[in-house]
């Protein structure tokens, strides 16, 4: 357990990359987004939450690069680094999704911001409950830094040749899934499921991949070199 909370206290030392830039990123769209909804005058919803949504993808990747060789070269173990990276983005995630909670109803109550900004409080990505919200928060940045972490994972075994080999084998894959949808006219069906199924039904269902993700970067990563 020490050797754990000594990885999570590590990645907590760059305090900027973990904390502080996410914010940054997300709070400079929020500014942009509401000086043009002050100009227009008109209600806006915008997609500028998706940011720091997407930055967890992006510090799941590159967490490993700046740190997996530097800790397994002090003597840390590898199961110790994952555990200790997965508690870190846990915690981060908690975090991050209370305060989306908590901004989110500040942004109800001042009816958002006085000029119809929907930028926290989206429709359908905010339903249910407060609890429900904060599930939903947490699972959507837990999915994204882990879908980072295994491509980072994948690179750190095979180097970068094996990973482009890796998304040639997913686009073809893809690609046949939607050929094959096509030709079997199953789109509607699909979309139909889509349009009837909550944000928190979906969520559940990412858990899947979540968890899909975690054991194939738990397992290239035990493998993997410095």
């Amino acid at each position: 357990m020490n050797r754990v909370a000594g990885i999570v206290k590590t990645h907590l030392t760059d305090k900027f990359s973990w904390l502080i830039l996410p914010w940054i990123i997300l709070g400079s769209s929020f500014t942009i987004n509401l000086i043009i909804g002050s100009l227009i005058g008109d209600e806006i919803k915008t997609g500028g939450l998706a940011s720091i949504f997407v930055y967890m993808l992006v510090i799941g990747i590159v967490s490993v690069g700046q740190t997996f060789p530097f800790l397994i070269s002090f003597g840390a173990r590898r199961k110790d680094y994952f555990f200790g990276t997965t508690a870190t983005a846990a915690l981060v995630s908690v975090g991050s999704a209370i305060l989306l909670l908590l901004i989110g109803f500040v942004e109800r109550a001042t009816d958002h911001w006085g000029i119809g900004l929907h930028f926290f409080d989206i429709s359908y990505f905010a339903d249910g409950s407060p609890l429900a919200q904060l599930w939903i928060f947490f699972s959507v940045m837990m999915n994204l830094f882990f879908c980072g972490f295994t491509v980072a994972a994948i690179y750190r075994k095979v180097g970068r040749n094996g990973l482009f080999g890796v998304f040639i084998v997913l686009t073809l894959a893809l690609t046949c899934a939607f050929y094959l949808i096509t030709y079997f006219d199953n789109w509607k069906p699909i979309l139909d499921w889509f349009m009837g199924t909550s944000v928190l039904e979906l969520v559940n269902w990412l858990l899947v991949s979540t968890l899909i993700y975690i054991a194939l970067s738990y397992g290239l990563l035990r493998k993997a070199s410095t």
